[in-house]
């Protein structure tokens, strides 16, 4: 399972940094996320979604930036 996670997410942030040269980074950040809400809801009930929404919020802080200077 370790793969195939490090796997989407290296294909993902790949996918993110092409349309970052096409687009403004915070569009694509935001469309991301969006999406990537959309899934959760889909994926899990009205509790654990706002489970891992709240642990999101309360662990913002340890989130580290990319160091992509092109996504500024």
């Amino acid at each position: 399972m370790d793969r195939r996670l490090e796997e989407c997410y290296d294909a993902l942030y790949e996918r993110a940094l092409a349309l970052c040269v096409e687009h403004d980074s915070q569009i694509v950040a935001s469309t991301m996320l969006a999406q990537a809400l959309r899934l959760y809801k889909t994926v899990l009930d009205e509790d654990e979604f706002k489970a891992m929404v709240n642990t999101v919020a309360e662990t913002a802080d340890q989130i580290q930036p990319y160091k992509a200077s092109k996504l500024h």
